[in-house]
């Protein structure tokens, strides 16, 4: 497994990255899976199950992004980590659901190091704390590769998810890291989300 940390991005540049590495390992499965770790600008992105009522007041001046990630409308911003796995499940024999606990896993994990209760709760996908949701999943998996992925709220605007009803969720706010600790270096958050990459990965 090699991990890709690539800096601050713009979506169209990181999908488009992600989507040469997902062509890539579906014509050699056995390759290096392939973890990506950005920061994107300002950026709303649409999954599958998205509907105009999860769509508040998006500012003009901010792209939006129709995707085939699973999920309803999301925000990514500066202060957020995304990971995008490009991984072949068939090799790890992993389903899309354990896969999926496997990521939520990452999150819960990397958030109980700063003394966040991380949870999961059933009729949702992502991961919660008594102040709100903090990490969001959103993953395609297509012909046993699996692209898109997770986001860790570190020290986000949340304005930005005002403007929306995140993941179609109308009655959980969005809440960081931050919130619970005050100052917060993304740069530290990031290596204890990549030590539980490699740990569950």
């Amino acid at each position: 497994m090699k991990i890709l940390d690539i800096g601050k991005t713009n979506y169209k540049d990181a999908l488009e990255i992600q989507k040469n590495l997902f062509d890539l390992k579906v014509k050699k499965p056995d390759s290096e899976d392939i973890i990506l770790i950005t920061e994107h600008f300002p950026v709303y992105t649409l999954g599958k199950t998205s509907k105009e009522e999860h769509i508040i007041n998006i500012p003009e001046d901010i792209p939006v992004y129709t995707v085939e990630r699973g999920g309803s409308i999301t925000f990514h911003g500066e202060g957020q980590i995304v990971v995008y796995p490009v991984v072949y499940l068939k090799g790890k024999k992993r389903s899309v659901k354990n896969f999926v606990w496997i990521l939520e896993e990452i999150m819960i994990r990397t958030v109980q190091e700063f003394g966040i209760n991380g949870f999961r709760i059933d009729r949702y996908r992502g991961v919660f704390t008594p102040k709100g949701k903090i990490g969001f999943v959103g993953i395609k998996v297509s012909r046993f590769v699996s692209y898109h992925g997770i986001s860790l709220n570190v020290n986000v605007d949340k304005n930005f998810f005002r403007k929306i009803l995140p993941c179609g969720i109308k009655d959980i706010p969005v809440c960081n890291i931050s919130d619970f600790v005050g100052d917060v270096d993304l740069q530290n958050v990031k290596q204890i989300l990549i030590k539980n990459i490699k740990l569950l990965l």
